[in-house]
């Protein structure tokens, strides 16, 4: 062999083994086996055992349902607020309304970290949950606005926000701080190659964004991708397929529609579906068109995508990735988790005023969502759907904003199936573009609008009978 061919060779394996330690230091659980002690082990145990069974584990009464205790001490904190929740969050409104601009002037504080990246749009909100919420309270305004069904309503949804993210926010702490992702994320790794044909270390990936806000996933995807840690398939791929929402807006969505009972089944559903469709989705176009580049242009080998395999110290090297974690996770953790769960709150509730408001207002003095979803009415009712006109349009407008699908059913006599099917389907659909789909069109990896919208069409015609099926079992 000639010199510039060993020279060559080299060099390609110098590079080779750059993306691997790349993969091991930038996306890899840290591991420190000394960590392994009874007291982390212990600290591990009790606090995410204490998660998973705030979250996960049906228990307690409240209204006549078995709820999970999350849901259970968010429906006190309302039944304890009482009529004052309206005014609570009326007043929410005009201070998010009154901050906006001063952050505007007064470029440095904490007011203005809180708006910084607040635009136009992000203002209108603000103005106009503030206008309705004053209408609402005082009860003047238009008549249509005042309607039981549109205004009353929707403020009633947005207080219930209020409580359901700012506790469900706080509380999930207990799963992100102390272990449990690690444990899980580092036991699902050798499958992640197989299965999801992505880096093993890329399971980690996936659960945070589960327990984030979608554009976070995103974020965290695209700064990888640019690190030359994800080829722009994998990085498309973890984007589009990844990026769901959090457990907190899981509670949020379930509060919309008044089945807070649904809570666990919405969440673990999701989670299942969202993992099933990552396994099909990645194998067709256009996701499986993309290639296996990397940012700096290196092309990935053959080598590099080797299926990684059990072995005897897999559950040793889960154990000590969660020990590590606990090891690190301080008691003041809550304390700060208490600011960033009421921080997202508060801009949500002012939020779901506004889109509330207007999706109501659509939804019953226009024909406007009855038109987009008629396309979707003959499979939905071949997929024995009750109520199949009435939630039709709910399964295309979630393109837009992921919370709007179960506003437009909100409130209304649907079956408790149909109502399930929608909550999940608008959570597994993943592309909206109020905010993932933008974080995505922004990002460094080369997705298209259009590639959006057809992974969008796509995610929802394969996920409708998946999710049928499970909601008519359960329900």
């Amino acid at each position: 062999m000639e010199e510039k061919d060993i020279l060559k060779e080299n060099s390609e394996l110098s590079d080779e083994s750059k993306i691997q330690r790349d993969l091991e230091e930038k996306v890899g659980i840290p591991v420190d086996y000394s960590t392994i002690t009874s007291k982390n082990i212990i600290k591990f145990l009790i606090f995410s055992g204490i998660g998973i069974f705030l979250f996960f584990i049906p228990c307690v009464e409240s209204d006549g349902e078995t709820v999970v205790p999350m849901v259970y001490l968010v429906n006190k904190s309302i039944e304890l607020i009482g009529d004052f929740k309206n005014y609570l969050t009326m007043a929410v409104c005009i201070i998010l309304s009154i901050t906006y601009n001063i952050s505007k002037f007064n470029k440095k504080g904490k007011l203005y970290k809180f708006h910084r990246k607040d635009g136009a749009v992000t203002a209108t909100l603000y103005y106009l949950s503030a206008i309705f919420s004053i209408m609402v309270v005082f009860n003047i305004g238009p008549s249509q606005i005042l309607d039981p069904e549109v205004g009353p309503t929707a403020i009633s949804l947005a207080g219930n926000t209020l409580f359901t993210v700012t506790i469900a926010g706080w509380l999930v702490t207990f799963l992100t701080e102390f272990g449990i992702l690690e444990f899980i994320g580092t036991l699902i790794e050798p499958v992640m190659r197989k299965i999801f044909k992505l880096p093993g270390q890329s399971a980690v990936n996936a659960l945070s964004s589960f327990v984030a806000a979608p554009a976070v996933g995103v974020f965290m995807t695209n700064k990888l991708y640019k690190e030359n840690v994800y080829t722009e398939k994998e990085a498309s791929t973890i984007m589009t397929s990844f990026s769901l929402v959090s457990l907190g807006f899981f509670a949020l969505l379930v509060s919309i529609t008044n089945t807070t009972y649904m809570y666990g089944n919405v969440a673990i559903t999701s989670l299942l579906v969202t993992f099933l469709l990552a396994v099909i989705m990645v194998r067709i176009p256009p996701l499986s068109k993309k290639t296996d580049t990397y940012s700096n242009g290196f092309v990935q080998t053959e080598n590099m995508r080797k299926v990684q395999k059990y072995d005897s110290k897999i559950f040793k090297k889960a154990l000590a990735t969660s020990t590590t974690k606990a090891s690190d996770a301080k008691m003041t953790v809550f304390i700060s988790a208490i600011g960033d769960a009421l921080s997202f709150a508060l801009k949500i509730v002012t939020f779901v005023m506004v889109l509330t408001v207007l999706s109501m207002l659509l939804s019953k003095y226009t024909p406007v969502f009855d038109i987009i979803g008629i396309p979707m009415v003959p499979y939905l009712k071949l997929m024995g759907l009750e109520n199949a006109e009435v939630i039709a349009p709910a399964t295309l407008v979630g393109i837009a904003e992921i919370a709007l699908p179960v506003m437009t059913i909100a409130g209304k006599p649907i079956a408790e199936a149909s109502i399930f099917f929608v909550i999940v389907l608008s959570t597994v659909q993943i592309i909206f573009f109020s905010e993932s789909a933008n974080a995505m069109l922004q990002s460094d990896v080369k997705l298209s609008f259009g590639e959006l919208v057809v992974i969008f069409i796509i995610r929802t015609l394969i996920a409708t009978p998946i999710v049928a099926v499970i909601a008519k079992m359960l329900y």
